[in-house]
């Protein structure tokens, strides 16, 4: 009789193989969990023009030396809750990896679009409505917020600088002064002193047309409330 023959077995090698490929893969992943290759040695701050960069840097100084694949989300969330408290300047921030060893702060600063005059100073207001820091002047240009109580949650505030975020840059380059004393009362002044009567922040495309066209007449203050119906005073 003929010796058996025996029957090779793909499945049996593919399971090896596989099982190897991820042996592996864990082993390399393991060393770059703990590899001092990967880990955090430089800092890369971003957007950092009026916030100190250096003292933003310095938040996530415990953080070097650590492999970055430790550095979990939680933790760069948390050190970006800190960076935030460095400067009254940063609006928000977010700390990333960047391989093979860059911690990446990305501060994003707020924009300035007033100022405003409180008992205590000159304080500068944001985008959103928000007075944030005291100056000693306001920087070349910046209008000045005329409410009763600039604050984010302020409807006069809020709609005020809606109206003036509406305009095109070259009417917003001469409006030295803007305020409401109601969301549907916005008026502005110009450089040259001339008054404008916006009302409320809607249609502002037809006002602002209807606004180039009244200034071409001559008049102190120009109502553009109904932008179908302007008038010149």
């Amino acid at each position: 009789m003929s010796a058996p023959v025996r029957r090779r077995v793909p499945g049996l090698r593919r399971l090896l193989l596989i099982l190897l490929a991820l042996v592996v893969v864990g082993a390399l992943a393991a060393a770059a969990y703990f590899s001092p290759v990967l880990s955090a040695r430089d800092v890369s701050v971003t957007g950092a023009t009026n916030a100190p960069a250096d003292q933003v840097a310095k938040v996530v100084e415990p953080l070097k030396g650590r492999p970055l694949l430790q550095i979990t989300p939680g933790q760069r969330d948390a050190y970006a809750a800190q960076v935030i408290a460095v400067s009254p300047w940063i609006d928000r921030a977010t700390v990333t990896v960047s391989y093979p060893s860059t911690l990446v702060v990305e501060v994003t600063e707020r924009e300035v679009v007033a100022y405003a005059q409180r008992p205590a100073g000159t304080v500068l207001v944001d985008a959103k409505g928000v007075p944030f820091i005291k100056v000693g002047e306001p920087p070349i240009l910046t209008p000045k917020l005329t409410v009763d109580d600039p604050k984010s949650d302020d409807p006069a505030t809020t709609a005020s600088i809606a109206v003036l975020k509406s305009l095109p840059p070259d009417l917003h380059g001469q409006v030295v002064e803007i305020g409401a004393d109601s969301p549907a009362n916005v008026r502005f002044v110009l450089r040259d002193k001339r008054v404008v009567y916006w009302g409320d922040a809607s249609r502002a495309d037809a006002k602002t047309a209807a606004l180039r066209m009244v200034l071409t007449r001559p008049g102190k203050e120009f109502t553009v409330i109904n932008p179908d119906m302007p008038t010149t005073r």
